[in-house]
């Protein structure tokens, strides 16, 4: 895997989980740790809302990173 790809996951996994920390501190009723750790839907469905812009980004920086790492291995420049 490219070093670059690598880096970029590490990122947005760093990212996420800060993220994933404020929505916890925003929503003290959920409990990540408890038994089983899972969110009831109603949460779930809080933290998609929550995360969803930061998702999108983090969707985007990859589609990038893969189109240029691709016209890399082509051998051209990326646009």
């Amino acid at each position: 895997m490219d070093p670059r790809r690598i880096d970029l996951n590490r990122q947005h996994s760093r990212e996420m989980g800060r993220l994933f920390a404020a929505f916890l501190d925003a929503h003290p009723d959920v409990e990540s740790e408890a038994d089983g750790g899972d969110m009831t839907a109603e949460q779930d469905a809080a933290w998609r809302a929550y995360s969803d812009e930061l998702l999108r980004r983090h969707q985007a920086e990859r589609a990038t990173l893969a189109t240029v790492i691709e016209a890399e291995q082509r051998g051209h420049a990326a646009p």
